[in-house]
């Protein structure tokens, strides 16, 4: 209730001593306050003052009995003065009721607290009753099931399960958490006494290798609903299909590496592995399967398999083609009636399934549809295995074979062929732009080494021999032959042209001959056994693939993919291609040079086979070997060019050749390149066929006097002392023209054919000459002689002033040789 002001106390006390109004309840009910006895009595007096004020007022406009008045003035005071006590009974009586109200208060809220506390203690009561109610569900359920009555407890556990989270009164408690754990304790017990049962119904032991399923169908169907209830059926499901995978079918299905397997006993009652392994045939293994399927089909409810064979099946089948059947594809013919039985002993298999009401076979029936694939691609696995396995188990054997190959030549290019039977015949390293620029120029001289396919310049003596322009080695692409096809098809045919023009010497020209002559070219060559060994996997495709077509095999499911057998050959050769360039680097010494006769020998080889059995889809892979071959050499080429410009880099461009100790470090390096190009002559010479030394040990020869030519024409200046020794040094390297004699010749005065294969031996030999000539005999051999052949005018003129002090003479010897005319 709101207090009353002391504003409105006073004004209530007033109005009831001049009015006689009786005051509020709020007023009646405040206490007086003793401070406003001043103020109340200064309003009183206030009224009486207004009061008199109106009476003399009233006095002296009318005419009244002043007795009267002054008989209300006094009864007017009277009750002013009644007032006054009755104000101060009422603040007395105010003041005594502040206790009892606090009383009264204090009692409310004792009588509140313990109406609360009466609730509190009824809904704990409430509370502890519900738990123990639900407590003792939980015990009866643990007591059910201890007496075997799983259902039951399941019930009971599904019923105390929605009361405690239905509608409770202690969902925000901790007996919410302390309940659950022990449904969830109840539910562990339940699903661990579950799986008891069905690992007693359900019996795999893996130690002894047996499988039994119980006899009492009901109690197992009892078992399995309610392992559906608590939704633990799956992972039942998949802990039973993996332990019965790895039990029974796995035994069975995952031979060892000598192909035996084990048998298995199925009887009413058990499925019992034998603990032996013995050999068995693919028949035998789909037999003992569908025995142990049909034990499962016998003795589990329809509950379960309903669901079991969708993943089971499958599983059977991945394991039966990995380890039975991929195995049963044959990779000759001889097998093919076999391998006939064992599809449509699948099949067999995969309908009884189906007879069954299962699924899950596709797999095997897919399986039997793609047969011929099967078979192509067995054989092609097979067939490039062989290769990696032959080039594997090769012994490095080695033989020389011979090449033969018919030419019409002129009778001038047979008689420069019997006297320096220096024809490149085997090999044409000129690709089709430098051919075409040979046709366009015939009058310019051919390289000696234009048919290895080393293009190197005429006016410029190399630093290092220049290959034809060739992809690595590495190259994924080259090794495999992929792309072969896109060259010019139309040339497939086409034979290299044999090199028949050389470059005569003494300036002879050669005329040619109206009438050609055949001429047979034969060289010898060596080859390891590995080509023939890759032949005879090349040969086996091709007899294949005419035999499947013959009565034998026509009606086996894979004769229609006895034509794709022809398609092998090109895989093997790029197989061939893929995996010998290790080998031959790793196994053999200058395996490269190998390989490049392998290759051409192979190639060679099935160039013959192309003609024999008209496979003429095998033309692009025959130049595709010929190029590999050819990259081979070409890398071997340049390793060794690298090695003997390195070496005679040693002699830092014969600077200060005539002075220590720079003049012994030329002479070492002169000395080791000599000696390099001897050994790898050496090295080749077994290997390589006459000319195809000649060509290559011509190549780094030319190297290496072309190096020497360019770092004598860059002195500028050139010392007697310097030009002596450069002499011995070019002397030294001259003596290399004893390794360039005619093959298989008797005569004594038979010379060497260095100029035939050393593009710039004649010039190497007039630089000599220059050295140790004086100034008349150079003037004499440009103006009389055919040093202009092999150097240009420019470049005797700059030896000149490198070797002759300034003089008239030599002013005018360059005058003279200035004025000469040129042919």
């Amino acid at each position: 209730m709101p207090h009353a002001s002391e504003g409105e106390i006073c004004q209530a006390v007033l109005g009831f001593v001049t009015e006689g109004t009786y005051p509020e309840e709020k007023v009646v009910a405040a206490k007086f306050p003793a401070a406003a006895l001043a103020k109340e009595l200064e309003l009183i007096s206030q009224a009486r003052e207004q009061v008199e004020n109106e009476i003399s007022s009233l006095s002296r406009e009318n005419t009244f009995d002043a007795d009267d008045w002054i008989v209300q003035a006094q009864q007017l005071h009277a009750d002013i003065e009644r007032s006054r006590v009755t104000a101060r009974e009422i603040v007395s009586q105010h003041e005594q009721t502040s206790p009892l109200r606090e009383k009264v208060e204090d009692a409310s809220a004792k009588v509140a607290l313990i109406e609360t506390e009466i609730a509190f203690n009824q809904a704990v009561a409430e509370t502890l009753e519900e738990v123990q109610r639900l407590c003792e569900q939980l015990e009866l359920g643990r007591t059910t099931l201890g007496s075997g009555h799983i259902t039951a407890a399941i019930e009971q556990l599904e019923s105390t399960k929605t009361a405690i989270e239905t509608d409770t009164p202690f969902s925000n408690t901790n007996v919410m958490g302390i309940l659950s754990g022990e449904v969830a304790r109840l539910r562990g017990e339940i699903e661990d006494a579950l799986r008891f049962r069905w690992s007693d119904q359900v019996t795999i032991d893996r130690a002894k290798g047996e499988f039994r399923i119980t006899d009492d169908t009901d109690s197992l169907d009892e078992t399995i609903a309610s392992l559906s209830r608590l939704g633990i059926i799956s992972s039942a499901n998949e802990k039973f299909q993996n332990d019965f995978i790895a039990t029974v079918i796995d035994p069975i299905l995952l031979p060892r590496a000598d192909g035996s397997s084990r048998a298995v006993e199925v009887t009413e009652t058990v499925v019992r592995i034998d603990s032996a392994y013995s050999r068995t045939t693919v028949v035998e293994i789909l037999s003992r399967i569908t025995d142990v399927l049909n034990y499962l089909r016998l003795k589990l409810p329809s509950s379960m398999l309903a669901t079991l064979p969708q993943s089971l099946i499958p599983a059977v089948a991945s394991k039966a083609i990995a380890g039975w059947l991929s195995s049963a594809i044959p990779t000759t013919l001889d097998g093919l009636e076999d391998f006939e039985n064992t599809l449509d002993c699948v099949l067999h298999f995969t309908k009884t399934i189906q007879s069954w009401e299962w699924s899950g076979q596709e797999e095997l029936v897919s399986w039997v549809n793609q047969a011929p694939r099967l078979w192509l691609t067995r054989r092609r696995v097979d067939s490039l295995d062989s290769v990696r396995k032959a080039i594997a188990a090769s012994k490095g054997t080695t033989k020389q074979v011979e090449r033969v190959e018919k030419e019409k030549v002129s009778h001038a290019d047979e008689a420069l062929l019997e006297n320096a039977t220096t024809d490149d015949w085997d090999a044409d390293w000129d690709d089709e732009k430098e051919e075409a620029s040979a046709a366009a120029q015939p009058e310019e001289d051919e390289e000696d080494v234009s048919a290895w396919g080393l293009d190197e310049d005429d006016n410029e003596a190399p630093a290092k021999p220049d290959v034809p322009d060739a992809p690595e080695e590495d190259d994924a692409d080259d090794a495999w032959g992929w792309g072969d096809d896109d060259e010019e098809k139309g040339d497939e045919n086409k034979k290299p042209p044999v090199v028949t023009e050389k470059k005569p010497t003494g300036g002879e020209k050669s005329t040619p001959s109206s009438s050609p002559k055949e001429v047979v070219l034969r060289e010898v060559y060596t080859v390891t056994d590995i080509p023939d060994s890759v032949i005879e996997i090349v040969l086996q495709q091709i007899f294949d693939s005419r035999d499947i077509a013959q009565p034998a095999h026509s009606k086996s499911r894979v004769a229609s993919s006895g034509a794709g057998l022809l398609a092998l050959p090109t895989l093997i050769l790029a197989m061939f291609k893929a995996t010998s360039s290790a080998f031959y680097s790793l196994k053999l010494s200058s395996g490269q040079m190998f390989l490049y006769n392998d290759s051409l020998y192979l190639a060679g080889r099935v160039r013959e086979l192309i003609e024999e059995y008209e496979l003429s889809r095998l033309n692009p892979d025959v130049e595709a070997l010929e190029k590999f071959g050819k990259i081979a050499y070409s890398k071997e080429m340049q390793t060794q060019s690298t090695i003997v410009s390195d070496l005679l880099d040693g002699t830092q461009g014969f600077g200060q050749c005539s002075d220590q100790p720079y003049k012994s470090e030329c002479e070492n390096a002169v000395s080791a390149t000599a000696d390099r190009i001897r050994d790898v002559y050496k090295e080749w010479q077994p290997i390589l066929s006459h000319s195809a030394l000649l060509q290559s040990i011509g190549s780094l020869l030319s190297t290496v006097i072309g190096k020497i030519i360019m770092d004598v024409e860059d002195l500028g200046d050139i010392s007697e002392d310097q030009s002596k020794q450069l002499v011995l040094f070019c002397n030294q390297i001259s003596k290399l023209e004893d390794l360039f004699m005619p093959e298989n010749t008797a005569d004594p005065e038979a010379v060497p054919v260095t100029a035939v294969y050393v593009s710039n031996w004649l010039r190497f030999q007039y630089l000599i000459n220059i050295l140790e000539s004086s100034l008349a005999d150079i003037k004499f051999l440009w103006l009389e002689g055919e040093l202009g052949l092999e150097f240009s005018m420019d470049e005797v003129i700059d030896l000149i002033v490198a070797l002759f002090a300034e003089s008239d003479y030599r002013r005018r010897a360059i005058a003279d040789i200035r004025r000469a005319p040129r042919e």
